[in-house]
């Protein structure tokens, strides 16, 4: 129990939360504020009670207007299915919290008027934070869904892409219907802010997969999955070509004939202890 109580030291505001409060202070909107702390404060605690369950590493719990985010130490290598539980940990929090308000309401000790209140601010964090877009809940959903199918440099590209696209949208729709809201424009910039924060530092987040990758945790995977090339190809360009959640083998071709089949781990010693960073794989086999 003393290490779910740890996760409190933990807990740091978002700039943009502290700017809320402030807002919330002057136009003495004090109940509102306390109802979207609250509930920002138990989705987030449900990311950090189920990563840490998982005994993942957390840094810090980061908390914003319309959620937050856990960050972790692990980068991609956990199992599909503890990933997909922490991610989920967030949102299944507002389904209980609006039938604890409900049941609260039906024993008349929050007023209707209080509960329509509490009801809309649930649900509109639970939406938001389920849309497609990084680093959302609904985009790290949507990372796990893309990295089944493309390398995790690949797909990590592809999801901050459709993230881009994401946002435009939201932008649009936002500009159409309610253009004078400056809490979804505070959301906006936001997730602007945090992809071009992520694009610029997109090869930093590989690294960091395959660093854990070869340093970290062994896993044991269920799947082996070979990947084949020219014994002219560069060990980084390969080692790009990892998936998540698979073992690789290494299938070596020179002239369309078999040379030799490497174990991954030979590449990632090649690269991050002999720091052989612009070599070829062909020349493992004979050196």
């Amino acid at each position: 129990m003393s290490k779910y109580i740890s996760l409190l030291n933990k807990i740091h505001i978002h700039p943009l939360l502290w700017l809320v409060f402030g807002i919330a202070i002057v136009t003495a909107h004090f109940k509102q504020l306390f109802i979207l702390f609250f509930i920002v404060f138990i989705h987030e605690f449900g990311h950090a009670i189920a990563a840490l369950f998982f005994s993942w590493r957390i840094k810090r719990i980061l908390l914003l207007p319309f959620g937050g985010v856990a960050e972790v130490e692990e980068h991609g290598n956990r199992p599909f299915k503890e990933e997909f539980i922490v991610t989920l940990a967030g949102p299944v929090q507002h389904i209980w919290l609006v039938v604890a308000a409900f049941i609260l309401m039906k024993l008349e000790i929050m007023s209707n008027e209080l509960f329509s209140m509490f009801f809309e601010y649930n649900l509109a964090i639970f939406l938001i934070n389920l849309l497609p877009i990084w680093p959302l809940d609904g985009g790290k959903l949507l990372f796990l869904l893309f990295t089944h199918y493309w390398s995790f440099s690949q797909a990590h590209e592809k999801l901050l892409l459709f993230s881009f696209c994401g946002v435009f949208i939201l932008t649009t729709v936002i500009v159409w219907l309610n253009p004078f809201q400056i809490s979804l424009w505070m959301i906006v910039l936001f997730l602007l802010y945090s992809l071009f924060h992520e694009w610029r530092h997109r090869q930093y987040m590989i690294m960091r997969f395959l660093l854990e990758r070869y340093y970290g945790k062994k896993m044991i995977y269920n799947q082996l999955k070979p990947i084949v090339v020219e014994h002219t190809d560069c060990i980084f360009e390969i080692l790009l070509q990892f998936y998540r959640g698979q073992k690789h083998s290494i299938v070596v071709m020179k002239n369309e004939k078999q040379q030799a089949v490497l174990d991954e781990n030979e590449l990632l010693h090649a690269f991050f202890s002999e720091k052989r960073v612009d070599e070829h794989v062909g020349n493992l086999l004979y050196y």
